[in-house]
């Protein structure tokens, strides 16, 4: 096993929509955090105090990462998706489908209320040990990538498939509680803990992969990090960044393990104070697994909460690079031409920028990224306003800005530390 940083920056047609079913639900209400109150059996919701940051600027939210030494090995990829992925793809997630109309009308077919809960019981039952089946895939695709049994293209598809089997799976047990409903005296059992347990396969890069799958979008760049028990994901398209992060050591793995919601905004507030300190957050709560979803502005931070451990152990964020602002940048200018990047974390939203060294016109040239001896990658170009948007790099990299033939000019640079939580 390589001690190196696994970083896969891949244009792949993977595309890039809203996640579906990763938020916490919940209602709004004026409370402190102390004073929060429970809105239901599984959730409770708390604005958090509205207070800006100093400089009113600065939004490089803290993120949950692999940390440097448990990291496996980096490298620069390019893949397409073809038929053979979304055949399987979407074989995966139909089965699953019919099996849920199948289960459906086993139950509808009983023929007391008796026989009803009973079946009702048995498949919610089927779903917990899915569950299992998926954490053990997901693990076994972390395994093979690291050791390289995997190429990246592979990864990301099968990170998706999971993705949507536990949303069909979401779905089921949605019917499942339904139906309960319908038999006087009975109600399943843990229908919320099984919901959230499920979520935490999904995140907003996953689900852009599901929908490129499915064949809607165009190429993007990817970010993927790995380590033996965790992953980051990240991407950037049409303006926005996006970015999903699992940490399976920062579960405890105590099924009996229980947190209420203050003190589950009250670990978010401290992982995350940058937007926690200005925004409002809801949470639901339920068993092991605590969702808490923080808005602010064009900003969306789902943290999972892990009620053994009170660590986050997954995050999903998504913003707008409109307004993003990094604190570092570097910048070299040759033969007239100035190719700057405003420097960012592995895998953090990299904006890079072409001008005419005398005027300080943007030039609109073909960008390219290479690491090492690794071949360059093709990114994209900076437009009329001489901006590209992509992900960074792990460590040092080189970006090429080229116009025709030539190379008109280049950056020799290397990615920052991460705002890791906690810091």
């Amino acid at each position: 096993m390589r001690s190196l940083a696994l970083l896969a920056v891949l244009a792949l047609s993977l595309a890039l929509v809203a996640p579906a079913g990763v938020g916490a639900a919940g209602v709004s209400v004026d409370a402190s955090p102390t004073d929060a109150e429970t809105a239901g059996v599984d959730g409770v919701v708390t604005p958090l105090p509205g207070q800006e940051s100093p400089d009113g600027q600065r939004n490089e939210t803290r993120v949950l990462v692999v940390p440097d030494g448990a990291v496996q090995k980096s490298e620069v990829d390019r893949a397409t998706l073809n038929l053979g992925p979304a055949a399987e793809f979407n074989g995966n997630v139909s089965a699953v489908e019919v099996e849920t109309e199948a289960v459906v009308e086993h139950v509808r077919a009983a023929e007391s209320d008796s026989e009803r809960s009973r079946r009702i019981i048995q498949a919610s039952s089927t779903v917990e040990t899915e569950i299992i089946t998926l954490r053990d895939r997901q693990q076994a695709a972390i395994q093979a990538y690291n050791d390289g049994d995997m190429s990246t293209e592979a990864f990301v598809v099968e990170l998706a498939t999971i993705a949507a089997k536990a949303e069909a799976l979401e779905a089921r047990i949605e019917r499942l509680n339904q139906l309960a409903d319908d038999i006087d005296g009975f109600s399943l059992s843990r229908p919320a803990e099984i919901r959230y347990e499920l979520r935490t396969f999904g995140g907003p890069v996953r689900e852009r992969a599901v929908d490129a799958i499915r064949g809607t979008d165009d190429s993007v760049q990817f970010f993927v990090t790995t380590g033996p028990e965790g992953y980051e994901l990240a991407a950037v398209d049409d303006g926005v960044y996006l970015r999903e992060a699992f940490r399976g050591a920062e579960q405890s793995g105590d099924s009996t393990a229980t947190m209420d919601g203050p003190a589950t905004i009250n670990v978010t507030r401290e992982s995350y104070p940058e937007i926690v300190r200005s925004a409002d957050a809801s949470v639901n709560f339920a068993g092991t697994t605590n969702i808490v979803t923080v808005t602010k502005q064009n900003h969306t931070l789902t943290a999972f909460v892990d009620s053994g451990t009170e660590d986050v152990f997954k995050e999903y964020q998504r913003f707008g690079l409109s307004q993003y602002h990094s604190p570092s940048t570097d910048s070299n200018t040759i033969s007239g031409i100035t190719v700057s990047v405003n420097q960012t974390y592995p895998g953090g939203p990299l904006r890079i920028h072409v001008s005419d060294a005398e005027s300080g016109e943007p030039i609109d040239l073909a960008i390219t990224l290479s690491q090492g001896q690794s071949e360059r990658m093709t990114v994209g170009r900076t437009g009329e306003d001489g901006t590209l948007w992509t992900v960074s790099p792990r460590g040092s990299y080189t970006v090429l800005a080229v116009g025709g033939e030539t190379t008109a000019a280049y950056l020799e640079t290397n990615s920052t530390d991460a705002p890791t939580l906690g810091a």
